[in-house]
């Protein structure tokens, strides 16, 4: 049974694997139709997607996979259909590289707790920390200047998050304890 039913021929796509990477050899010099997926979608096993050409896909993968940005869904042989992530409000924080290697790792262990116990994921991404905006800029602000921390410099900007790997979180998994925790 093939993976993915002819997209082109009835106008829907019904995708069962992940194909391959845009970038892989096989699929050079095809067209690609983006599919838009937000990071907080990428682990859903499960979705509905319409690509940017209009055609409409049910995604039905196993379990622990995860539709990174470039995952091919579907080839017919001249397009592909391509998982593209949404551009998220981030802030993009960095530490200073002036200090010492010991201050750096401090604040960005800091920060990581500060966003940890909001339950805010957060994304390494070079020598930046960042972090999705799921409140409001003046949350994640507050958070942030509360920390009081030197060398630390935050900007807001539209960015895909979560485009190789699912982001960094706190999850907690569901128990039959219906008590509060702590952290």
């Amino acid at each position: 049974m093939p993976a993915v039913d002819s997209p082109r021929s009835t106008d829907s796509l019904r995708c069962r694997e992940i194909l391959g990477d845009r970038a892989d050899p096989a699929f050079m010099g095809r067209r690609a139709d983006p599919v838009f997926v937000a990071a907080a979608d990428a682990s859903k096993r499960r979705l509905r997607l319409v690509s940017e050409a209009g055609l409409d896909g049910a995604v039905d993968l196993p379990r622990g996979s995860f539709l990174r940005d470039g995952a091919v869904l579907a080839d017919d042989g001249s397009t592909i259909v391509v998982v593209a992530r949404t551009p998220e409000e981030v802030m993009r924080v960095t530490i200073s590289a002036h200090l010492d290697s010991e201050a750096r790792v401090a604040a960005a262990l800091r920060i990581g707790h500060a966003f940890g116990n909001q339950h805010v994921p957060a994304e390494v991404v070079g020598d930046e920390l960042v972090v999705p905006i799921t409140t409001s800029r003046a949350v994640a602000t507050r958070t942030l200047d509360g920390l009081q921390l030197e060398g630390v410099e935050a900007q807001f900007e539209q960015r895909p998050l979560a485009r190789m790997r699912p982001l960094a979180g706190h999850v907690h998994e569901p128990s039959d304890d219906t008590t509060e925790h702590s952290h």
